[in-house]
């Protein structure tokens, strides 16, 4: 029994981490040759992360070259995360398909 309530006391405090984490985590899906959103505005501190739902390699490569990028991403669900804690307006590309497929994330304060 005291297994089974200890087990279950760590499964809640999981639960309540990971459900905190998701509040600051944003998705940009990869299709074709387009970012979804296209444009995204998020808060200082908060992720986003990129998914490749195509058939072909994509990136988020910021346009200043330094910003981020999450290099190439293989096709069909591979994805990366990163973290943006300095406020500003980020444009990107593909590296691959250049600035044909491009988006902007807006972090605020």
């Amino acid at each position: 029994m005291i297994k089974f309530i200890l087990g279950f006391c760590i499964f809640i405090r999981f639960t309540q981490v990971q459900g905190a984490d998701i509040k600051s985590l944003h998705q940009i899906v990869m299709k074709s040759i387009s970012f979804d959103p296209k444009t995204l505005t998020i808060k200082s501190g908060e992720s986003v992360e990129w998914m490749n739902q195509s058939l072909t390699q994509h990136s988020a490569t910021a346009d200043d070259g330094k910003s981020f990028d999450t290099g190439l991403l293989e096709p069909q669900k591979k994805s990366k995360q990163i973290q943006f804690n300095t406020a500003g307006t980020f444009l990107y590309h593909c590296s691959v398909h250049g600035k044909t497929m491009h988006a902007t994330i807006i972090v605020k304060e």
